[in-house]
């Protein structure tokens, strides 16, 4: 083998390694997309996680008013019946005046 020969040889061997290194660097970039990849799918799954929080504590907030909608409708009720026992109330003290009017002694009419 001649000097180019050896020459070209030594060539040959470079191109090959600057191939063999593009092809590592071609590697590692589908490695970093494959990475990013996963880091995106990690990011989803988050994401759902967060929302599924958010949703199951909508649900206890709703479930909170409408324990809070009951209980004041409870109180409404309450007050109701309170009305209608002091309503009862006057009723008997009107009757109570009126037997008293009744009363011989203190008749007027």
């Amino acid at each position: 083998m001649g000097f180019y020969g050896i020459y070209n040889a030594i060539n040959g061997l470079k191109n090959g390694m600057n191939g063999l290194n593009n092809a590592m660097n071609g590697l590692k970039n589908v490695i970093y997309g494959i990475k990013n990849s996963i880091n995106q799918i990690e990011n989803a799954i988050n994401a759902t996680v967060m929302a599924t929080y958010g949703i199951k504590n909508c649900i206890y907030g709703l479930d909170n008013s409408i324990n809070g909608i009951a209980k004041a409708m409870s109180g409404i009720g309450n007050s109701i019946h309170d009305l209608n026992n002091g309503v009862n109330h006057l009723n008997n003290s009107i009757n109570g005046v009126n037997g008293i009017r009744n009363c011989e002694p203190f008749r007027y009419d």
